[in-house]
């Protein structure tokens, strides 16, 4: 014989206590205790896993802008990756720099057009997935979200506008009618060569490196796939090694184009997944 007791506390602190027994179990199927504290034991439902029933919910619009900006990302990614070849190899020095920049300004200023929207993109992209994830990893979350929110912040404010300001100076430098305001240009130009040689690979790629990597361990217990997970972790461990092209300069180029590869591939996967649960 099967009996079930239900028995139902409606008082000032809003204890709910269901009591489920059968003949053969007895469990709490839920307990809540708002004023002081609440305390939930209950089995996770049928098909869903424990991380899928800690997903918030109720953030839907957010999840489905995150995921629309990573769809965009990924796609602005392979964009910039083309025209990026398009433009040939940087030269070395500011006088060949501002040389070859000043016979492609349009194509040039593309690529760092597509790079500067590309960082706004990414801030609702880290919101919707804080969303996601917390649930699994707060703390872990926290600290990605803020790591990967600084290298946008650097990115924009240091490598992005010094070659916007490069581009600037070639036009200047082709325009230029004499010697010494050639010479004046040179000279600018060198310094900002100096500072996107440092802020290019730490700024734009080890320290948003870090945070790409903290998201995708949490994702290897969160909603995402773990292929998704194990993606991410090969960009950051790609755009690590693109760091170390400050010693080691033959490694640029080559780890610059797998990273871009593989954060596109992520940003798609992610978008994909983002607006799914937005459209929940």
């Amino acid at each position: 014989m099967k009996e079930v007791f239900d028995l139902i506390f409606s008082l000032d602190d809003r204890v709910h206590v269901y009591f489920c027994q059968t003949s053969t179990n007895t469990s709490i199927a839920n307990y809540d205790m708002t004023q002081s504290s609440t305390f939930e034991v209950k089995k996770p439902e049928a098909g869903k896993t424990a991380s899928s029933q800690s997903l918030d919910l109720s953030w839907k619009g957010i999840y489905r802008w995150g995921g629309v900006s990573a769809l965009l990302i990924g796609v602005l990614y392979f964009i910039a990756m083309v025209l990026a070849l398009g433009m040939g190899t940087q030269p070395s020095g500011g006088e060949a720099v501002l040389t070859w920049l000043s016979g492609q300004t349009t194509l040039a200023y593309s690529v760092y057009g597509v790079a500067i929207l590309t960082d706004i993109l990414l801030v609702p992209v880290l919101l919707a997935l804080y969303l996601a994830l917390k649930g699994v990893n707060k703390n872990a979350m926290l600290a990605a979200t803020g790591l990967a929110v600084a290298g946008v912040v650097l990115d924009l404010g240091v490598t992005c506008i010094s070659w916007v300001a490069l581009i600037t100076l070639s036009q200047n430098y082709a325009a230029a009618t004499s010697d010494a305001l050639r010479a004046s240009y040179v000279a600018t130009a060198n310094y900002a060569l100096a500072a996107t040689a440092v802020s290019a690979p730490i700024y734009s790629m080890v320290v948003p490196s870090i945070g790409l990597l903290i998201i995708s361990l949490v994702m290897l217990k969160g909603i995402f796939s773990k292929g998704t997970a194990y993606v991410g972790i090969s960009a950051s461990i790609v755009g690590f090694v693109y760091g170390i092209s400050l010693f080691v300069p033959a490694l640029s180029a080559i780890s610059l184009v797998i990273a871009t590869i593989l954060i596109a591939v992520f940003c798609l996967v992610v978008g994909s997944k983002l607006y799914k649960l937005g459209k929940r």
